[in-house]
């Protein structure tokens, strides 16, 4: 069954291996994300990766069936051999994109997509499957700073580590933290290259088991580190050492174990690394829950400030007020010293009557 005709073929995201993943667009799934063979390959490899993208569609499918939480899923898979696709719900970024464009994660964001992705791989593994080798584009964010964290099983690199259960020592485990120094091809018995996702790791032996795991674990230290220092981590830098340091203590904590050279001090499950990213995210709302009362408090302050600032304001603005204003006003320009008052004048003595009336005494009274 070859690709439906609804899907709307847009540009090519990334190339991975002998897969190309195009952005397309469908009228019900909306943005996807649709893995096909490179048309360009000769026709041997065009063989294998056919095989290879038709056995991960099944086990995408199987994956989308059991809804396992944080593990990206299949919209649609192409049900025959010959002409295989898969689509997948489209991601906006991936860390692998976020790290070659320089991206900086604050350290909250970090151990947020930290908890995710260790989610997803322990949800995977209560289900009977295993990741092989964790690589960054296989950690789907579907927003930058916020949305959901998605784990891809398609985006492996078809590769897997070769890890010698009798190499126990730190040097032989560092080996391998690279994928360039002990990697070899797994190959299938039609030659396909195996997924990164296998069934049911626990037949491999317990101690091939725990050195992949704190593997895979040392390469999400190592992912997190480049994500908050925008360089890669090297245990012989020293610039490492100090960068690590400035981080907070519970955080710091989890990073250096995650990146010990101490294999016996790295962390040897995935679930007690979640357990310390868990507590490290819950001691942040507490503390943030914490400080709410601190800020309700300011908030009444500033509240309380700025209604009195209003209520004279009101005041000064109303025609008592401007009257108030006016007075002081008047009073701000008088001198500093009182001027000396005039004392009042005495009142004149009352006129004297017979005084008045003397001129009066030389008339005589007319008859």
């Amino acid at each position: 069954m070859s690709l439906p005709s609804e899907y709307i073929i847009e540009d090519v995201v990334k190339s991975i291996d002998d897969l190309v993943v195009y952005r397309a667009d469908h009228p019900i799934h909306g943005a996807v994300s649709v893995y096909l063979p490179d048309d360009t390959l000769p026709p041997e490899h065009a063989r294998v990766a056919k095989n290879r993208l038709y056995q991960n569609g099944l086990q995408m499918r199987n994956i989308s069936l059991l809804n396992i939480p944080f593990a990206a899923k299949a919209l649609e898979v192409s049900q025959n051999p010959n002409e295989p696709y898969i689509v997948t719900k489209y991601a906006k970024h991936d860390l692998e994109e976020l790290i070659s464009n320089g991206v900086i994660v604050k350290p909250r964001r970090m151990l947020a997509i930290l908890s995710q992705v260790l989610q997803a791989i322990v949800n995977l593994a209560a289900n009977g499957l295993v990741i092989d080798h964790i690589y960054p584009r296989q950690i789907k964010l579907s927003q930058l700073h916020t949305g959901d964290v998605g784990i891809s099983i398609i985006e492996g690199t078809g590769q897997q580590v070769n890890v010698d259960e009798t190499a126990a020592s730190v040097a032989d485990t560092e080996k391998d933290e690279t994928p360039t120094s002990t990697v070899k091809d797994t190959k299938t018995s039609d030659g396909a290259p195996a997924s990164t996702l296998s069934k049911d790791a626990r037949i491999e032996g317990p101690q091939k088991q725990l050195r992949t795991t704190q593997r895979n674990i040392y390469h999400l230290g190592g992912i997190a580190y480049q994500l908050l220092f925008g360089r890669k981590y090297e245990p012989s830098d020293k610039l490492a050492v100090t960068n690590i340091g400035k981080l907070a203590g519970r955080w710091r904590k989890i990073l250096e174990r995650a990146l010990s050279q101490d294999i016996d001090f790295r962390y040897d499950k995935y679930e007690i690394m979640l357990r310390d990213v868990s507590r490290a995210l819950n001691r942040n709302k507490r503390v943030a829950i914490a400080s709410i009362p601190f800020l309700l408090l300011l908030v009444l302050i500033a509240s309380y400030l700025g209604y009195e600032r209003y209520r004279q304001h009101k005041i000064m603005t109303s025609e008592a007020g401007q009257a108030i204003k006016s007075f002081l006003e008047i009073i701000n320009k008088t001198d500093d010293e009182v001027p000396e008052l005039e004392k009042p004048k005495l009142p004149s003595p009352a006129p004297d009557e017979q005084a008045i009336l003397k001129p009066f005494d030389k008339i005589e009274p007319v008859d």
